[in-house]
């Protein structure tokens, strides 16, 4: 319930903002990682990776994402 309570939050602050497509979208990854960041905090029996020597960064991963996009 908290997960979707911050997205819906996130969308709402988005659009009022009037912040750019590729803000919003940065915002929304760096806000997934770090909700996935603090549920591996509270739980202390799930192996989590950390986030500065295993996650990727947005550029990063913007540009494995484009590497995977065929050539047109």
């Amino acid at each position: 319930m908290y997960n979707f309570t911050a997205m819906l939050g996130l969308a709402i602050i988005a659009l009022v903002s009037g912040c750019s497509s590729e803000t919003a979208k940065r915002t929304a990854y760096e806000t997934i990682q770090n909700i996935h960041q603090q549920d591996c905090l509270k739980n202390p029996q799930t192996e989590c990776e950390k986030r500065d020597e295993k996650r990727d960064s947005y550029e990063d991963y913007q540009r494995k994402r484009k590497e995977l996009e065929p050539a047109n």
